[in-house]
């Protein structure tokens, strides 16, 4: 009797342990096939986006299955461990993709990766730079907010950087990415983050014309918050690159003036990650019909397409205003980007090597769309010193 119960007790170890492997293997597998496999619904977009910025844990969630099940192996299990083992060492290899894929993006700019960094923030915050919110206009009766970071600091005449978030030009907020805001005060820089009307569409003229008001009240408020107002930077993700961009290519641009009083919206710089460049191009050639309607996107936005539109998709497309008095320009944007494909950056970057426009353009090839919401993932980890020293080489100096 006593030797039944034992290997009654053996029988269940071995089948517990099996299956354990199993669920641990699985797990990391069905997370991390995501970082390789295109998306085939918006939430599991949203899946790939956050396996491809964590994708160190789900490599060692893999590898626990995978050592589980070989020690489940040798305890008899035969059917789940060798299913545990090969899922597993799979999930293992998908989550290394991010990190063998950066390492050479990173060496070509100089910038060493950090596993410390990488484990959650075992480096120091960025120091909580004061912030504050203001209105910068009232327009059609809606008030739009901008909010302030100021470095912790005191000095005169700060350069200063204007944040435009992203959501499709119909969604998001100021300050949806609040770490970056506080890391770039911490460098030296004034930031605005800042709100436009995202209703009603189509919206591609108001939006721009907001931007631009919010530059002309930093420029006349610069005193205020200790701001240079001939060193001013735009920075834009996704939607926002695109309002970044289109704002600061066409400062005396007739057909996109400001929505307030601002008779000098000029900047020294511009940054865009993975913001839409070539929207008629865009709309042709969708990155993933699956996660995101794309041209219904640009239709809504726009008031059309290209065809009963033509005029809106013209004017909207900052590449088509590329001249040699183009602002310098940082192009960040992911290999993998589901929602904008990264030819638009590669279109632009073209655009402005032939008007001999200064600038710089890094392609992360794991990326998704949004990779810098890791603040201390691989991405990020390479865009923080390229995006200081562009800033500092166009705006910082003088």
């Amino acid at each position: 009797m006593y030797n039944l119960r034992i290997a009654a007790r053996s029988r269940m170890l071995r089948t517990g342990l099996g299956i354990f492997a199993l669920v641990c293997s699985a797990t990391a597998f069905l997370l991390s096939v995501w970082i390789v496999v295109p998306a085939p619904t918006y939430r599991l977009w949203q899946v790939a986006v956050g396996a491809s910025e964590w994708s160190l844990w789900l490599g060692v969630l893999g590898l626990a299955g995978a050592g589980l099940s070989v020690a489940a192996f040798a305890r008899g299990s035969r059917g789940p461990a060798l299913v545990a083992f090969g899922l597993g060492l799979s999930a293992t290899v998908f989550a290394a993709v991010p990190l063998t894929q950066t390492r050479p993006v990173a060496r070509a700019h100089n910038v060493r990766l950090s596993l410390r960094q990488y484990l959650g923030g075992l480096r120091a915050q960025p120091a909580a730079a004061s912030s504050q919110t203001a209105t910068f206009a009232t327009v059609e009766g809606q008030s739009l907010l901008l909010d302030v970071f100021l470095p912790t600091a005191q000095a005169a005449a700060r350069p200063a950087v204007i944040v435009v978030h992203g959501g499709s030009w119909s969604g998001g907020d100021k300050t949806d990415f609040p770490q970056w805001d506080r890391w770039l005060a911490d460098q030296g820089f004034v930031v605005f983050d800042i709100q436009y009307r995202l209703a009603p569409q189509p919206n591609w003229r108001s939006a721009t014309a907001d931007v631009k008001c919010a530059i002309g009240w930093v420029k006349r408020n610069a005193a205020q918050f200790g701001v240079d107002a001939g060193r001013i930077a735009l920075l834009g993700r996704s939607a926002g690159g695109h309002l970044a961009l289109l704002a600061a290519y066409t400062p005396r641009e007739p057909a996109l003036p400001p929505s307030c009083e601002a008779p000098d919206t000029g900047v020294q710089a511009v940054v865009s990650l993975y913001g839409p460049a070539d929207l008629v191009w865009g709309y042709y050639n969708p990155a993933n019909p699956d996660v995101i309607d794309g041209p219904g996107t640009l239709r809504r936005f726009l008031g059309g397409d290209p065809r009963t539109a033509a005029e809106a998709f013209a004017i909207a497309s900052p590449i088509n205003h590329v001249n040699a008095d183009t602002p310098p320009t940082l192009l960040l944007h992911g290999g993998r980007d589901q929602l904008v494909g990264q030819r638009h950056a590669e279109l632009l970057s073209e655009r402005l090597q032939t008007a001999d426009v200064p600038h710089q353009t890094i392609f992360f090839p794991y990326a998704q769309h949004g990779f810098d919401y890791n603040f201390y993932g691989w991405g990020s980890q390479v865009t923080k010193p390229v995006l200081l020293r562009f800033l500092r080489q166009h705006v910082a100096q003088r």
